[in-house]
């Protein structure tokens, strides 16, 4: 087949158009063939050869000699199923709103010639969460997978095979809404029915639903297991699929990447990103691929910690940020992710004033996530900001500057272990930076020094923590008089 054209206005999208042969600038009228469904029509037709001779103009969708034309508007099967196979094809090639729009036709016509109770909707309905989840409507890609899960339950049992897609589905939505324990427990809901089926080893859902597991534990410090868990599914990977130069090996290996790196094993980190990278950029040429977006961003993260690499860094993480804007668009809390990644960045680098302004940014783009559902109040992005936020104002080193930040570091302790646990890297610093901001303004002396010496203590055992960042603590316990280092610290309220 060299063209599959379906539905003209999409065919006409000028990021779709050049995959396909689909012929000149100008909209063709399709007559749709009798019983065809009124919402929409499929035609897949191959190209004539190109020595064919050339003949008059014939009524459009008329057969062509040297072509097969075949009209699939009156066989909906068929044609919703190609449709949500074509729309998830262009979701990988970063097409959102061209594949989405395959993707909802799709599900349209299985509602309309099968009802909203058959498997075949609920195929749809899989598919039509990831459109939701990679717009960044997290509450409506979860509602569409449960429906999803609803019907599957009800035709297949609690162990049918397609429950297990569909808990795959649902475990990476609450993934990204930090729900971790949750997402955990879905995947390995998922991984016990392949297990019953005898599917455990050959099924490619396995290694989705194990690297599930390996991205919760990896959130949850559990970076043993996770190791563990990532060794077992690309060992999986490889043997199913045979090679290393496969999209979802890459795409495992680069989330490995994040255990190596919380491990502090920053070359292998490096490595498994760059990966991604050059598979997805050079050799798929995928270069709207969300996950590629997004290995830009974690190498760039990643070699901001290495002063050698700053320049790079730079590089990578305006890619991600430019590119993420381009594909999830501005609202998406992803790309406020990016704004935040790199205004560390610029902080690095010494420009506060555009780090200021890029967690702000970030901060407009939490909020509006959270006031439309998409992000819970208490996500741990939102408690970053807020701590860096916290962070530039305390280290102003001014009474107005301790006045700015205190409420957005008690905001932060609020957050931060909601979703991730007590003694995060995170809440330490909030903890740290509260107790200078106290200090600051002329505070409790003791509950400055609590404050402070809990956090500075906290870093002090973390691999992460970069030795700058505890210098300057250092110099602040000296200056407000702490010696948390030789008397046990109380846990602050």
């Amino acid at each position: 087949m060299r063209i599959l054209i379906a539905d003209d206005e999409v065919a006409q999208s000028k990021t779709l158009r050049p995959l396909f042969a689909a012929g000149g600038k100008r909209k063709t009228k399709v007559r749709a063939s009798a019983g065809a469904p009124a919402i929409g029509q499929l035609i897949v037709a191959r190209a004539a050869r190109s020595s064919a001779p050339k003949k008059g103009k014939r009524r459009a969708g008329a057969a062509q000699p040297g072509a097969d034309n075949l009209d699939l508007g009156d066989q909906p099967e068929q044609a919703a199923t190609i449709l949500d196979a074509l729309g998830i094809s262009l979701l990988n090639r970063g097409m959102l709103e061209e594949g989405a729009r395959l993707i909802e036709l799709a599900l349209q016509i299985r509602r309309k010639f099968f009802g909203s109770d058959h498997p075949a909707t609920a195929l749809s309905l899989n598919s039509y969460s990831r459109v939701e989840r990679e717009r960044g409507n997290y509450e409506s890609a979860t509602a569409a997978v449960q429906d999803a899960l609803r019907i599957n339950r009800k035709v297949y049992g609690e162990r049918g095979l397609p429950v297990a897609v569909s808990l795959n589905e649902l475990g990476v939505v609450q993934l990204l809404q930090g729900r971790f324990t949750e997402a955990m427990s879905s995947a390995s809901a998922g991984l016990e029915i392949l297990k019953q089926a005898g599917l455990y080893e050959t099924d490619p859902n396995t290694t989705r639903l194990l690297d599930i597991v390996g991205r919760a534990q990896c959130a949850l410090r559990q970076s043993n297991e996770a190791e563990q868990t990532y060794k077992d599914l690309l060992a999986l990977d490889q043997k199913q699929l045979g090679t290393r130069k496969h999209p979802k090996y890459a795409t495992h290996l680069a989330n490995f990447g994040l255990v190596l790196e919380q491990q502090g094993k920053r070359g292998g980190a490096a490595r498994a990103y760059s990966n991604a990278i050059d598979l997805y950029a050079n050799t798929l040429n995928r270069e709207r691929h969300p996950n590629l977006i997004d290995a830009y961003a974690n190498l760039g993260s990643l070699l901001r910690t290495v002063p050698s690499k700053s320049k790079d860094a730079g590089k990578y993480l305006q890619k991600a940020l430019e590119l993420d804007v381009t594909v999830r668009g501005e609202g998406h809390a992803l790309v406020g992710n990016d704004y935040a990644n790199l205004a560390r960045w610029q902080y690095d680098t010494g420009d506060r004033a555009s780090a200021s302004r890029g967690f702000s940014q970030a901060m407009t783009i939490y909020s509006r996530n959270v006031r439309n559902g998409s992000l819970p109040a208490n996500h741990f992005f939102i408690a970053e900001a807020l701590t860096w936020q916290g962070r530039l104002a305390v280290e102003l080193g001014t009474v107005a500057g301790g006045k700015q930040g205190e409420p957005l570091l008690r905001q932060a302790l609020e957050i931060w272990p909601a979703q991730l646990g007590p003694d995060t890297l995170g809440e330490a610093m909030a903890k740290a930076y509260l107790g200078r901001a106290l200090a600051l303004q002329g505070g409790d002396r003791d509950d400055a020094c609590n404050l402070l010496c809990e956090g500075y203590l906290q870093l002090k055992q973390d691999p992460q923590a970069k030795p700058d960042l505890l210098r300057q603590l250092r110099s602040w316990l000296k200056e407000q008089g702490c010696t948390c280092e030789e008397t046990p610290v109380a846990t602050a309220a």
